[in-house]
């Protein structure tokens, strides 16, 4: 959600800016490093029913915005006493607003009547007072058909004027009301969504001299457009008249008179227009020789976009293809040659299988947007980056690739990207990070990886985040993420972290160690975990003073004297002066009883200051038990507690619980740590018991016509699995070639091509290795670091020993192909290494050393 705001944002600014884009980008950046927050656009404060009209008010806790609406109930417009900055009448069963009935409201600057179904009039003069009025939406009105004359007097200040989806059907009933004598500072109009079918010659006559920069008329169901009908708008910049029923004839012939009325256009919008195949050429034509910097053809059908698709464009800057089907995009079709000012690239929403380095030949692009190439629910694809792609985009601020079914990324996925400041890579199918995957990218400042598998079969590591040293907002909501580890803390590389969302994970704590990297952190949010009290103090002992904590939606049961010390800190230490924390504790399962919120009473009473107390008294989180308090705010219960009689509750309490306790805790804690300590070595444990079954087995068989260099009668899947670290590939790759393409043609189980997609790895291993003759571990320095590389020696090693029966024959294969660090040598492999041959890669005779190979593997074929 972040990084669409994003998008949009740079977006708009793009659509704005009337200088070069790269020279401007530095605000850029620091208006879209500021995410707005949802939580403060929420109206809490109920105002009451409006005894005039009916309507229920509610507005947020500063007052700035006031919704009101009724249903069958508001049937006047609200008479609101609290000045706000935005009203917003919706949903009513007004029918008329007239004169007077809004001159109390002269300090708005935004006013939205929006969905109030039987609207059907609007005086004229309505609007009289409202001279600081800036934005005025009325729309989705159905039963509003005309816009009388002077029904906008008065609004000397409206800048935006949005009339979408009304019962409009003839534009010349509504441009008499947009004089500029009327409306002298009008820049927008929006008159999207109605239905006008044709603009005549005359539609915009009335609007002669008009101070008007944008007119949105999409989806208006329109079939005509006299050539000459925008003349009398000489200011428009913008244009946007996309998903109507237009051909490009027409378009071609209004843009040719627009031009020669020099009417210089900046921004047009033809999305939805239903072109197909190829753009169309005459019109794109006639657009290379206007003004326009920004080309919206999106949700047209280009499948192939070819070299030759667009002409010269020397002016654009901003480029939208999205959703427009394309499943191909040809090496030199956004050749800088012919757009040498392109900077924003839009493919979002396309088929396109990958990215590579053809696909980016304008190299001056400040932002490519690839998300959502995935195909569709019947055909899904995965999205595939080439090797060093993006190797010469020096100049990329803003990559989005998220919604893309990327399986992993390397250490030389992103490299090029040296001044990239955004990358998202959401909702997709990513569940390996190799280390450094960031480092080339030493500037980034905001990274999404919400509703990636990150942590699908491996834990996160410091080595995965090497080198964002200045990233601001790091996103990991819903990742699975169960534990955040002190010894290979990851946000030591990331001093200069803001914004920190961990939403919607498996966390059942975290500790100060992890924090403490994080002194500048301004947003934490911890919502929709499984976090519980926590004993020991978080932000007193790590430093971390964050303006806003969310920590709604998790497993929190009562207030540890750490935790309201915690609070204590945040509350009376704010990052700045002006500046006032906000701890989020909603939805979460507070028990108020004596046991629980007693001693945090007493500490509240005896320790706390004024701003804790105040926290507490006007806080909204509620009780969940005893059902006596539930759904009731744990403020009552607190204020309460002197008539409870919880001190000598908590007396007798005690008493009892250490006679009744004590005995169940012992089995309580022995049968968990029993529970505990199988659960871990689930896998194991049912590894060995199965290699014991057929340990038994084979011993209770007879074994007359067995000879001593026999191998078991069992039929094998494969004929070696292959243990190895990704970063040996290469070599497992030429293996492959080798025993698989030469006599006499051995089958290897190689997890990258033969495990299932869907089934759970560790399953997958232990089937391969069950199926196998042969076990080869491929042992490197990097092998020894893996931990999925040392539970498969394990594994290995158990097979061998469960299965020895007596006979020369062994299992296990080991190949060693670079030298290994003593730090990283497990026991296991340490004694393998010792007590077995094992086979040594020399580059310098490679013929020698698979023949040998294929000779071990091809025994008893």
């Amino acid at each position: 959600m972040f990084v669409a705001r994003f998008l949009w944002l740079l977006l708009c600014y793009a659509q704005d800016a009337r200088s070069n884009l790269l020279d401007d980008y530095a605000d850029i950046i620091n208006n879209i490093l500021s995410p707005v927050d949802d939580r403060s656009v929420s109206l809490p404060v109920q105002l009451g029913v409006d005894k005039s009209s009916g309507c229920i008010c509610r507005t947020n806790k500063n007052h700035k915005i006031i919704v009101c609406f009724g249903n069958y109930e508001c049937r006047r417009f609200p008479k609101v006493k609290l000045q706000s900055d935005l009203l917003r009448v919706r949903t009513t069963v007004i029918t008329t607003i007239l004169a007077g009935e809004l001159d109390s409201l002269g300090h708005l600057k935004v006013l939205q009547i929006e969905a109030n179904h039987r609207l059907q009039y609007l005086e004229p003069g309505v609007f009289r007072n409202l001279t600081k009025l800036q934005q005025l939406s009325i729309s989705y009105n159905t039963r509003l058909h005309t816009i009388y004359e002077g029904t906008f007097k008065g609004l000397t200040s409206l800048r935006n004027l949005t009339l979408v989806n009304n019962g409009f059907t003839n534009i010349l009933d509504l441009t008499l009301a947009f004089k500029p004598s009327i409306l002298p500072s009008l820049k927008g109009l929006d008159l999207s969504e109605n239905s006008l079918e044709i603009i005549p010659e005359n539609a915009f006559h009335a609007m002669e001299g008009t101070t008007l920069k944008r007119l949105d008329i999409n989806l208006c169901r329109l079939e005509f457009i006299h050539p000459n009908s925008f003349q009398p708008l000489v200011m428009l910049k913008e244009l946007r008249i996309g998903e109507n029923d237009l051909n490009s004839t027409l378009i071609g012939n209004f843009l040719t008179k627009m031009i020669e009325k020099r009417i210089n256009l900046i921004h047009l919008d033809l999305s939805g227009m239903g072109f197909r195949k190829q753009p169309p050429k005459n019109l794109l034509n006639i657009i290379a020789n206007s003004t326009v910097e920004r080309l919206i053809l999106a949700q047209n059908q280009f499948e192939m976009i070819t070299d030759d698709s667009f002409p010269a464009m020397v002016n654009l800057e901003v480029l939208d293809l999205r959703k427009v089907l394309a499943i191909s995009i040809a090496p030199d079709a956004f050749n800088p040659v012919k757009f040498p000012n392109l900077r924003i690239l839009l493919l979002g929403g396309n088929n396109l299988p990958g990215i590579h380095q053809k696909h980016i030949s304008n190299q001056q692009l400040l932002l490519l947007d690839l998300s959502s190439n995935k195909g569709s629910n019947l055909n899904p694809m995965y999205y595939e980056i080439d090797r060093d792609t993006f190797i010469y985009c020096k100049e990329l601020r803003v990559l989005n690739l998220a919604y893309n079914r990327i399986k992993s990324v390397f250490d030389y996925t992103f490299r090029g990207l040296s001044n990239l400041k955004i990358l998202s890579l959401e909702n997709g199918t990513l569940f390996h990070i190799g280390g450094g995957t960031f480092e080339p990218m030493r500037h980034l400042e905001m990274l999404n990886l919400a509703n990636n598998p990150l942590t699908a079969n491996q834990n996160l590591s410091s080595a995965q985040f090497e080198g964002l040293n200045e990233l601001k907002i790091l996103i990991l909501k819903n990742c699975g993420i169960k534990h955040l580890y002190d010894d290979d803390n990851i946000f030591e590389m990331m001093p200069n972290l803001t914004h920190l969302i961990l939403r919607n994970n498996q966390l059942y704590y975290i500790t100060a160690e992890t924090l403490k990297p994080l002194k500048m952190l301004q947003v934490l949010d911890l919502s929709e975990n499984l976090l519980v009290s926590w004993w020991k103090s978080l932000f007193l002992a790590s430093g971390v003073r964050p303006i806003n904590l969310y920590l709604t939606n998790n497993k929190i049961s009562h207030f540890t004297i750490s935790m309201i010390q915690d609070i204590n800190y945040l509350l009376d230490n704010p990052r700045t002066a002006n500046s006032s924390t906000e701890i989020d504790l909603m939805n979460n399962i507070f028990i108020c009883d004596c046991t629980s919120m007693y001693k945090t009473y007493m500490w509240l009473q005896v320790n706390g200051t004024s701003l804790l107390k105040t926290y507490f008294t006007s806080s909204r989180f509620q009780c969940s038990s005893p059902d006596v308090w539930e759904d009731r705010r744990v403020a009552d219960y607190l204020s309460s507690i002197k008539t409870l009689r919880c001190l000598m509750y908590e007396k007798i309490s005690n008493i009892m619980f250490l006679i009744w306790t004590a005995p169940s805790i012992v089995t309580i804690l022995l049968v968990t740590g029993i529970i505990a300590g199988v659960y871990k070595y689930r896998i194991y444990i049912r590894y060995w018991l199965f290699l014991a079954k057929i340990a038994v087995g084979r011993n209770l068989r007879e074994r007359k016509s067995l000879k001593a260099e026999t191998i078991p009668s069992k039929g094998y899947r494969f004929d070696a699995f292959v243990s190895y670290c990704n970063e040996d590939r290469e070599f497992v790759a030429e293996m492959i070639n080798q025993l698989e393409a030469t006599p006499p043609y051995l089958k290897l189980c190689i997890y990258e091509r033969d495990f299932e997609i869907g089934s759970f790895i560790s399953e997958s291993i232990l089937n391969s290795i069950n199926e196998s003759k042969y076990i080869i571990l491929i042992i490197s320095n990097n092998f020894a670091k893996s931990q999925w590389c040392r539970w498969e020696t394990q594994l290995a090693e158990y097979h061998r020993l469960f299965l020895e029966d007596g006979t020369a024959y062994d299992p296990l294969v080991l190949i060693k192909i670079d030298n290994v660090e003593n730090k990283y040598m497990t026991t296991t492999l340490k004694y393998l290494l010792k007590t077995k041959i094992y086979h040594f890669w020399d580059e310098s005779h490679p013929e020698e050393f698979w023949m040998k190979l294929r000779k071990v593997l091809a025994k008893n074929l």
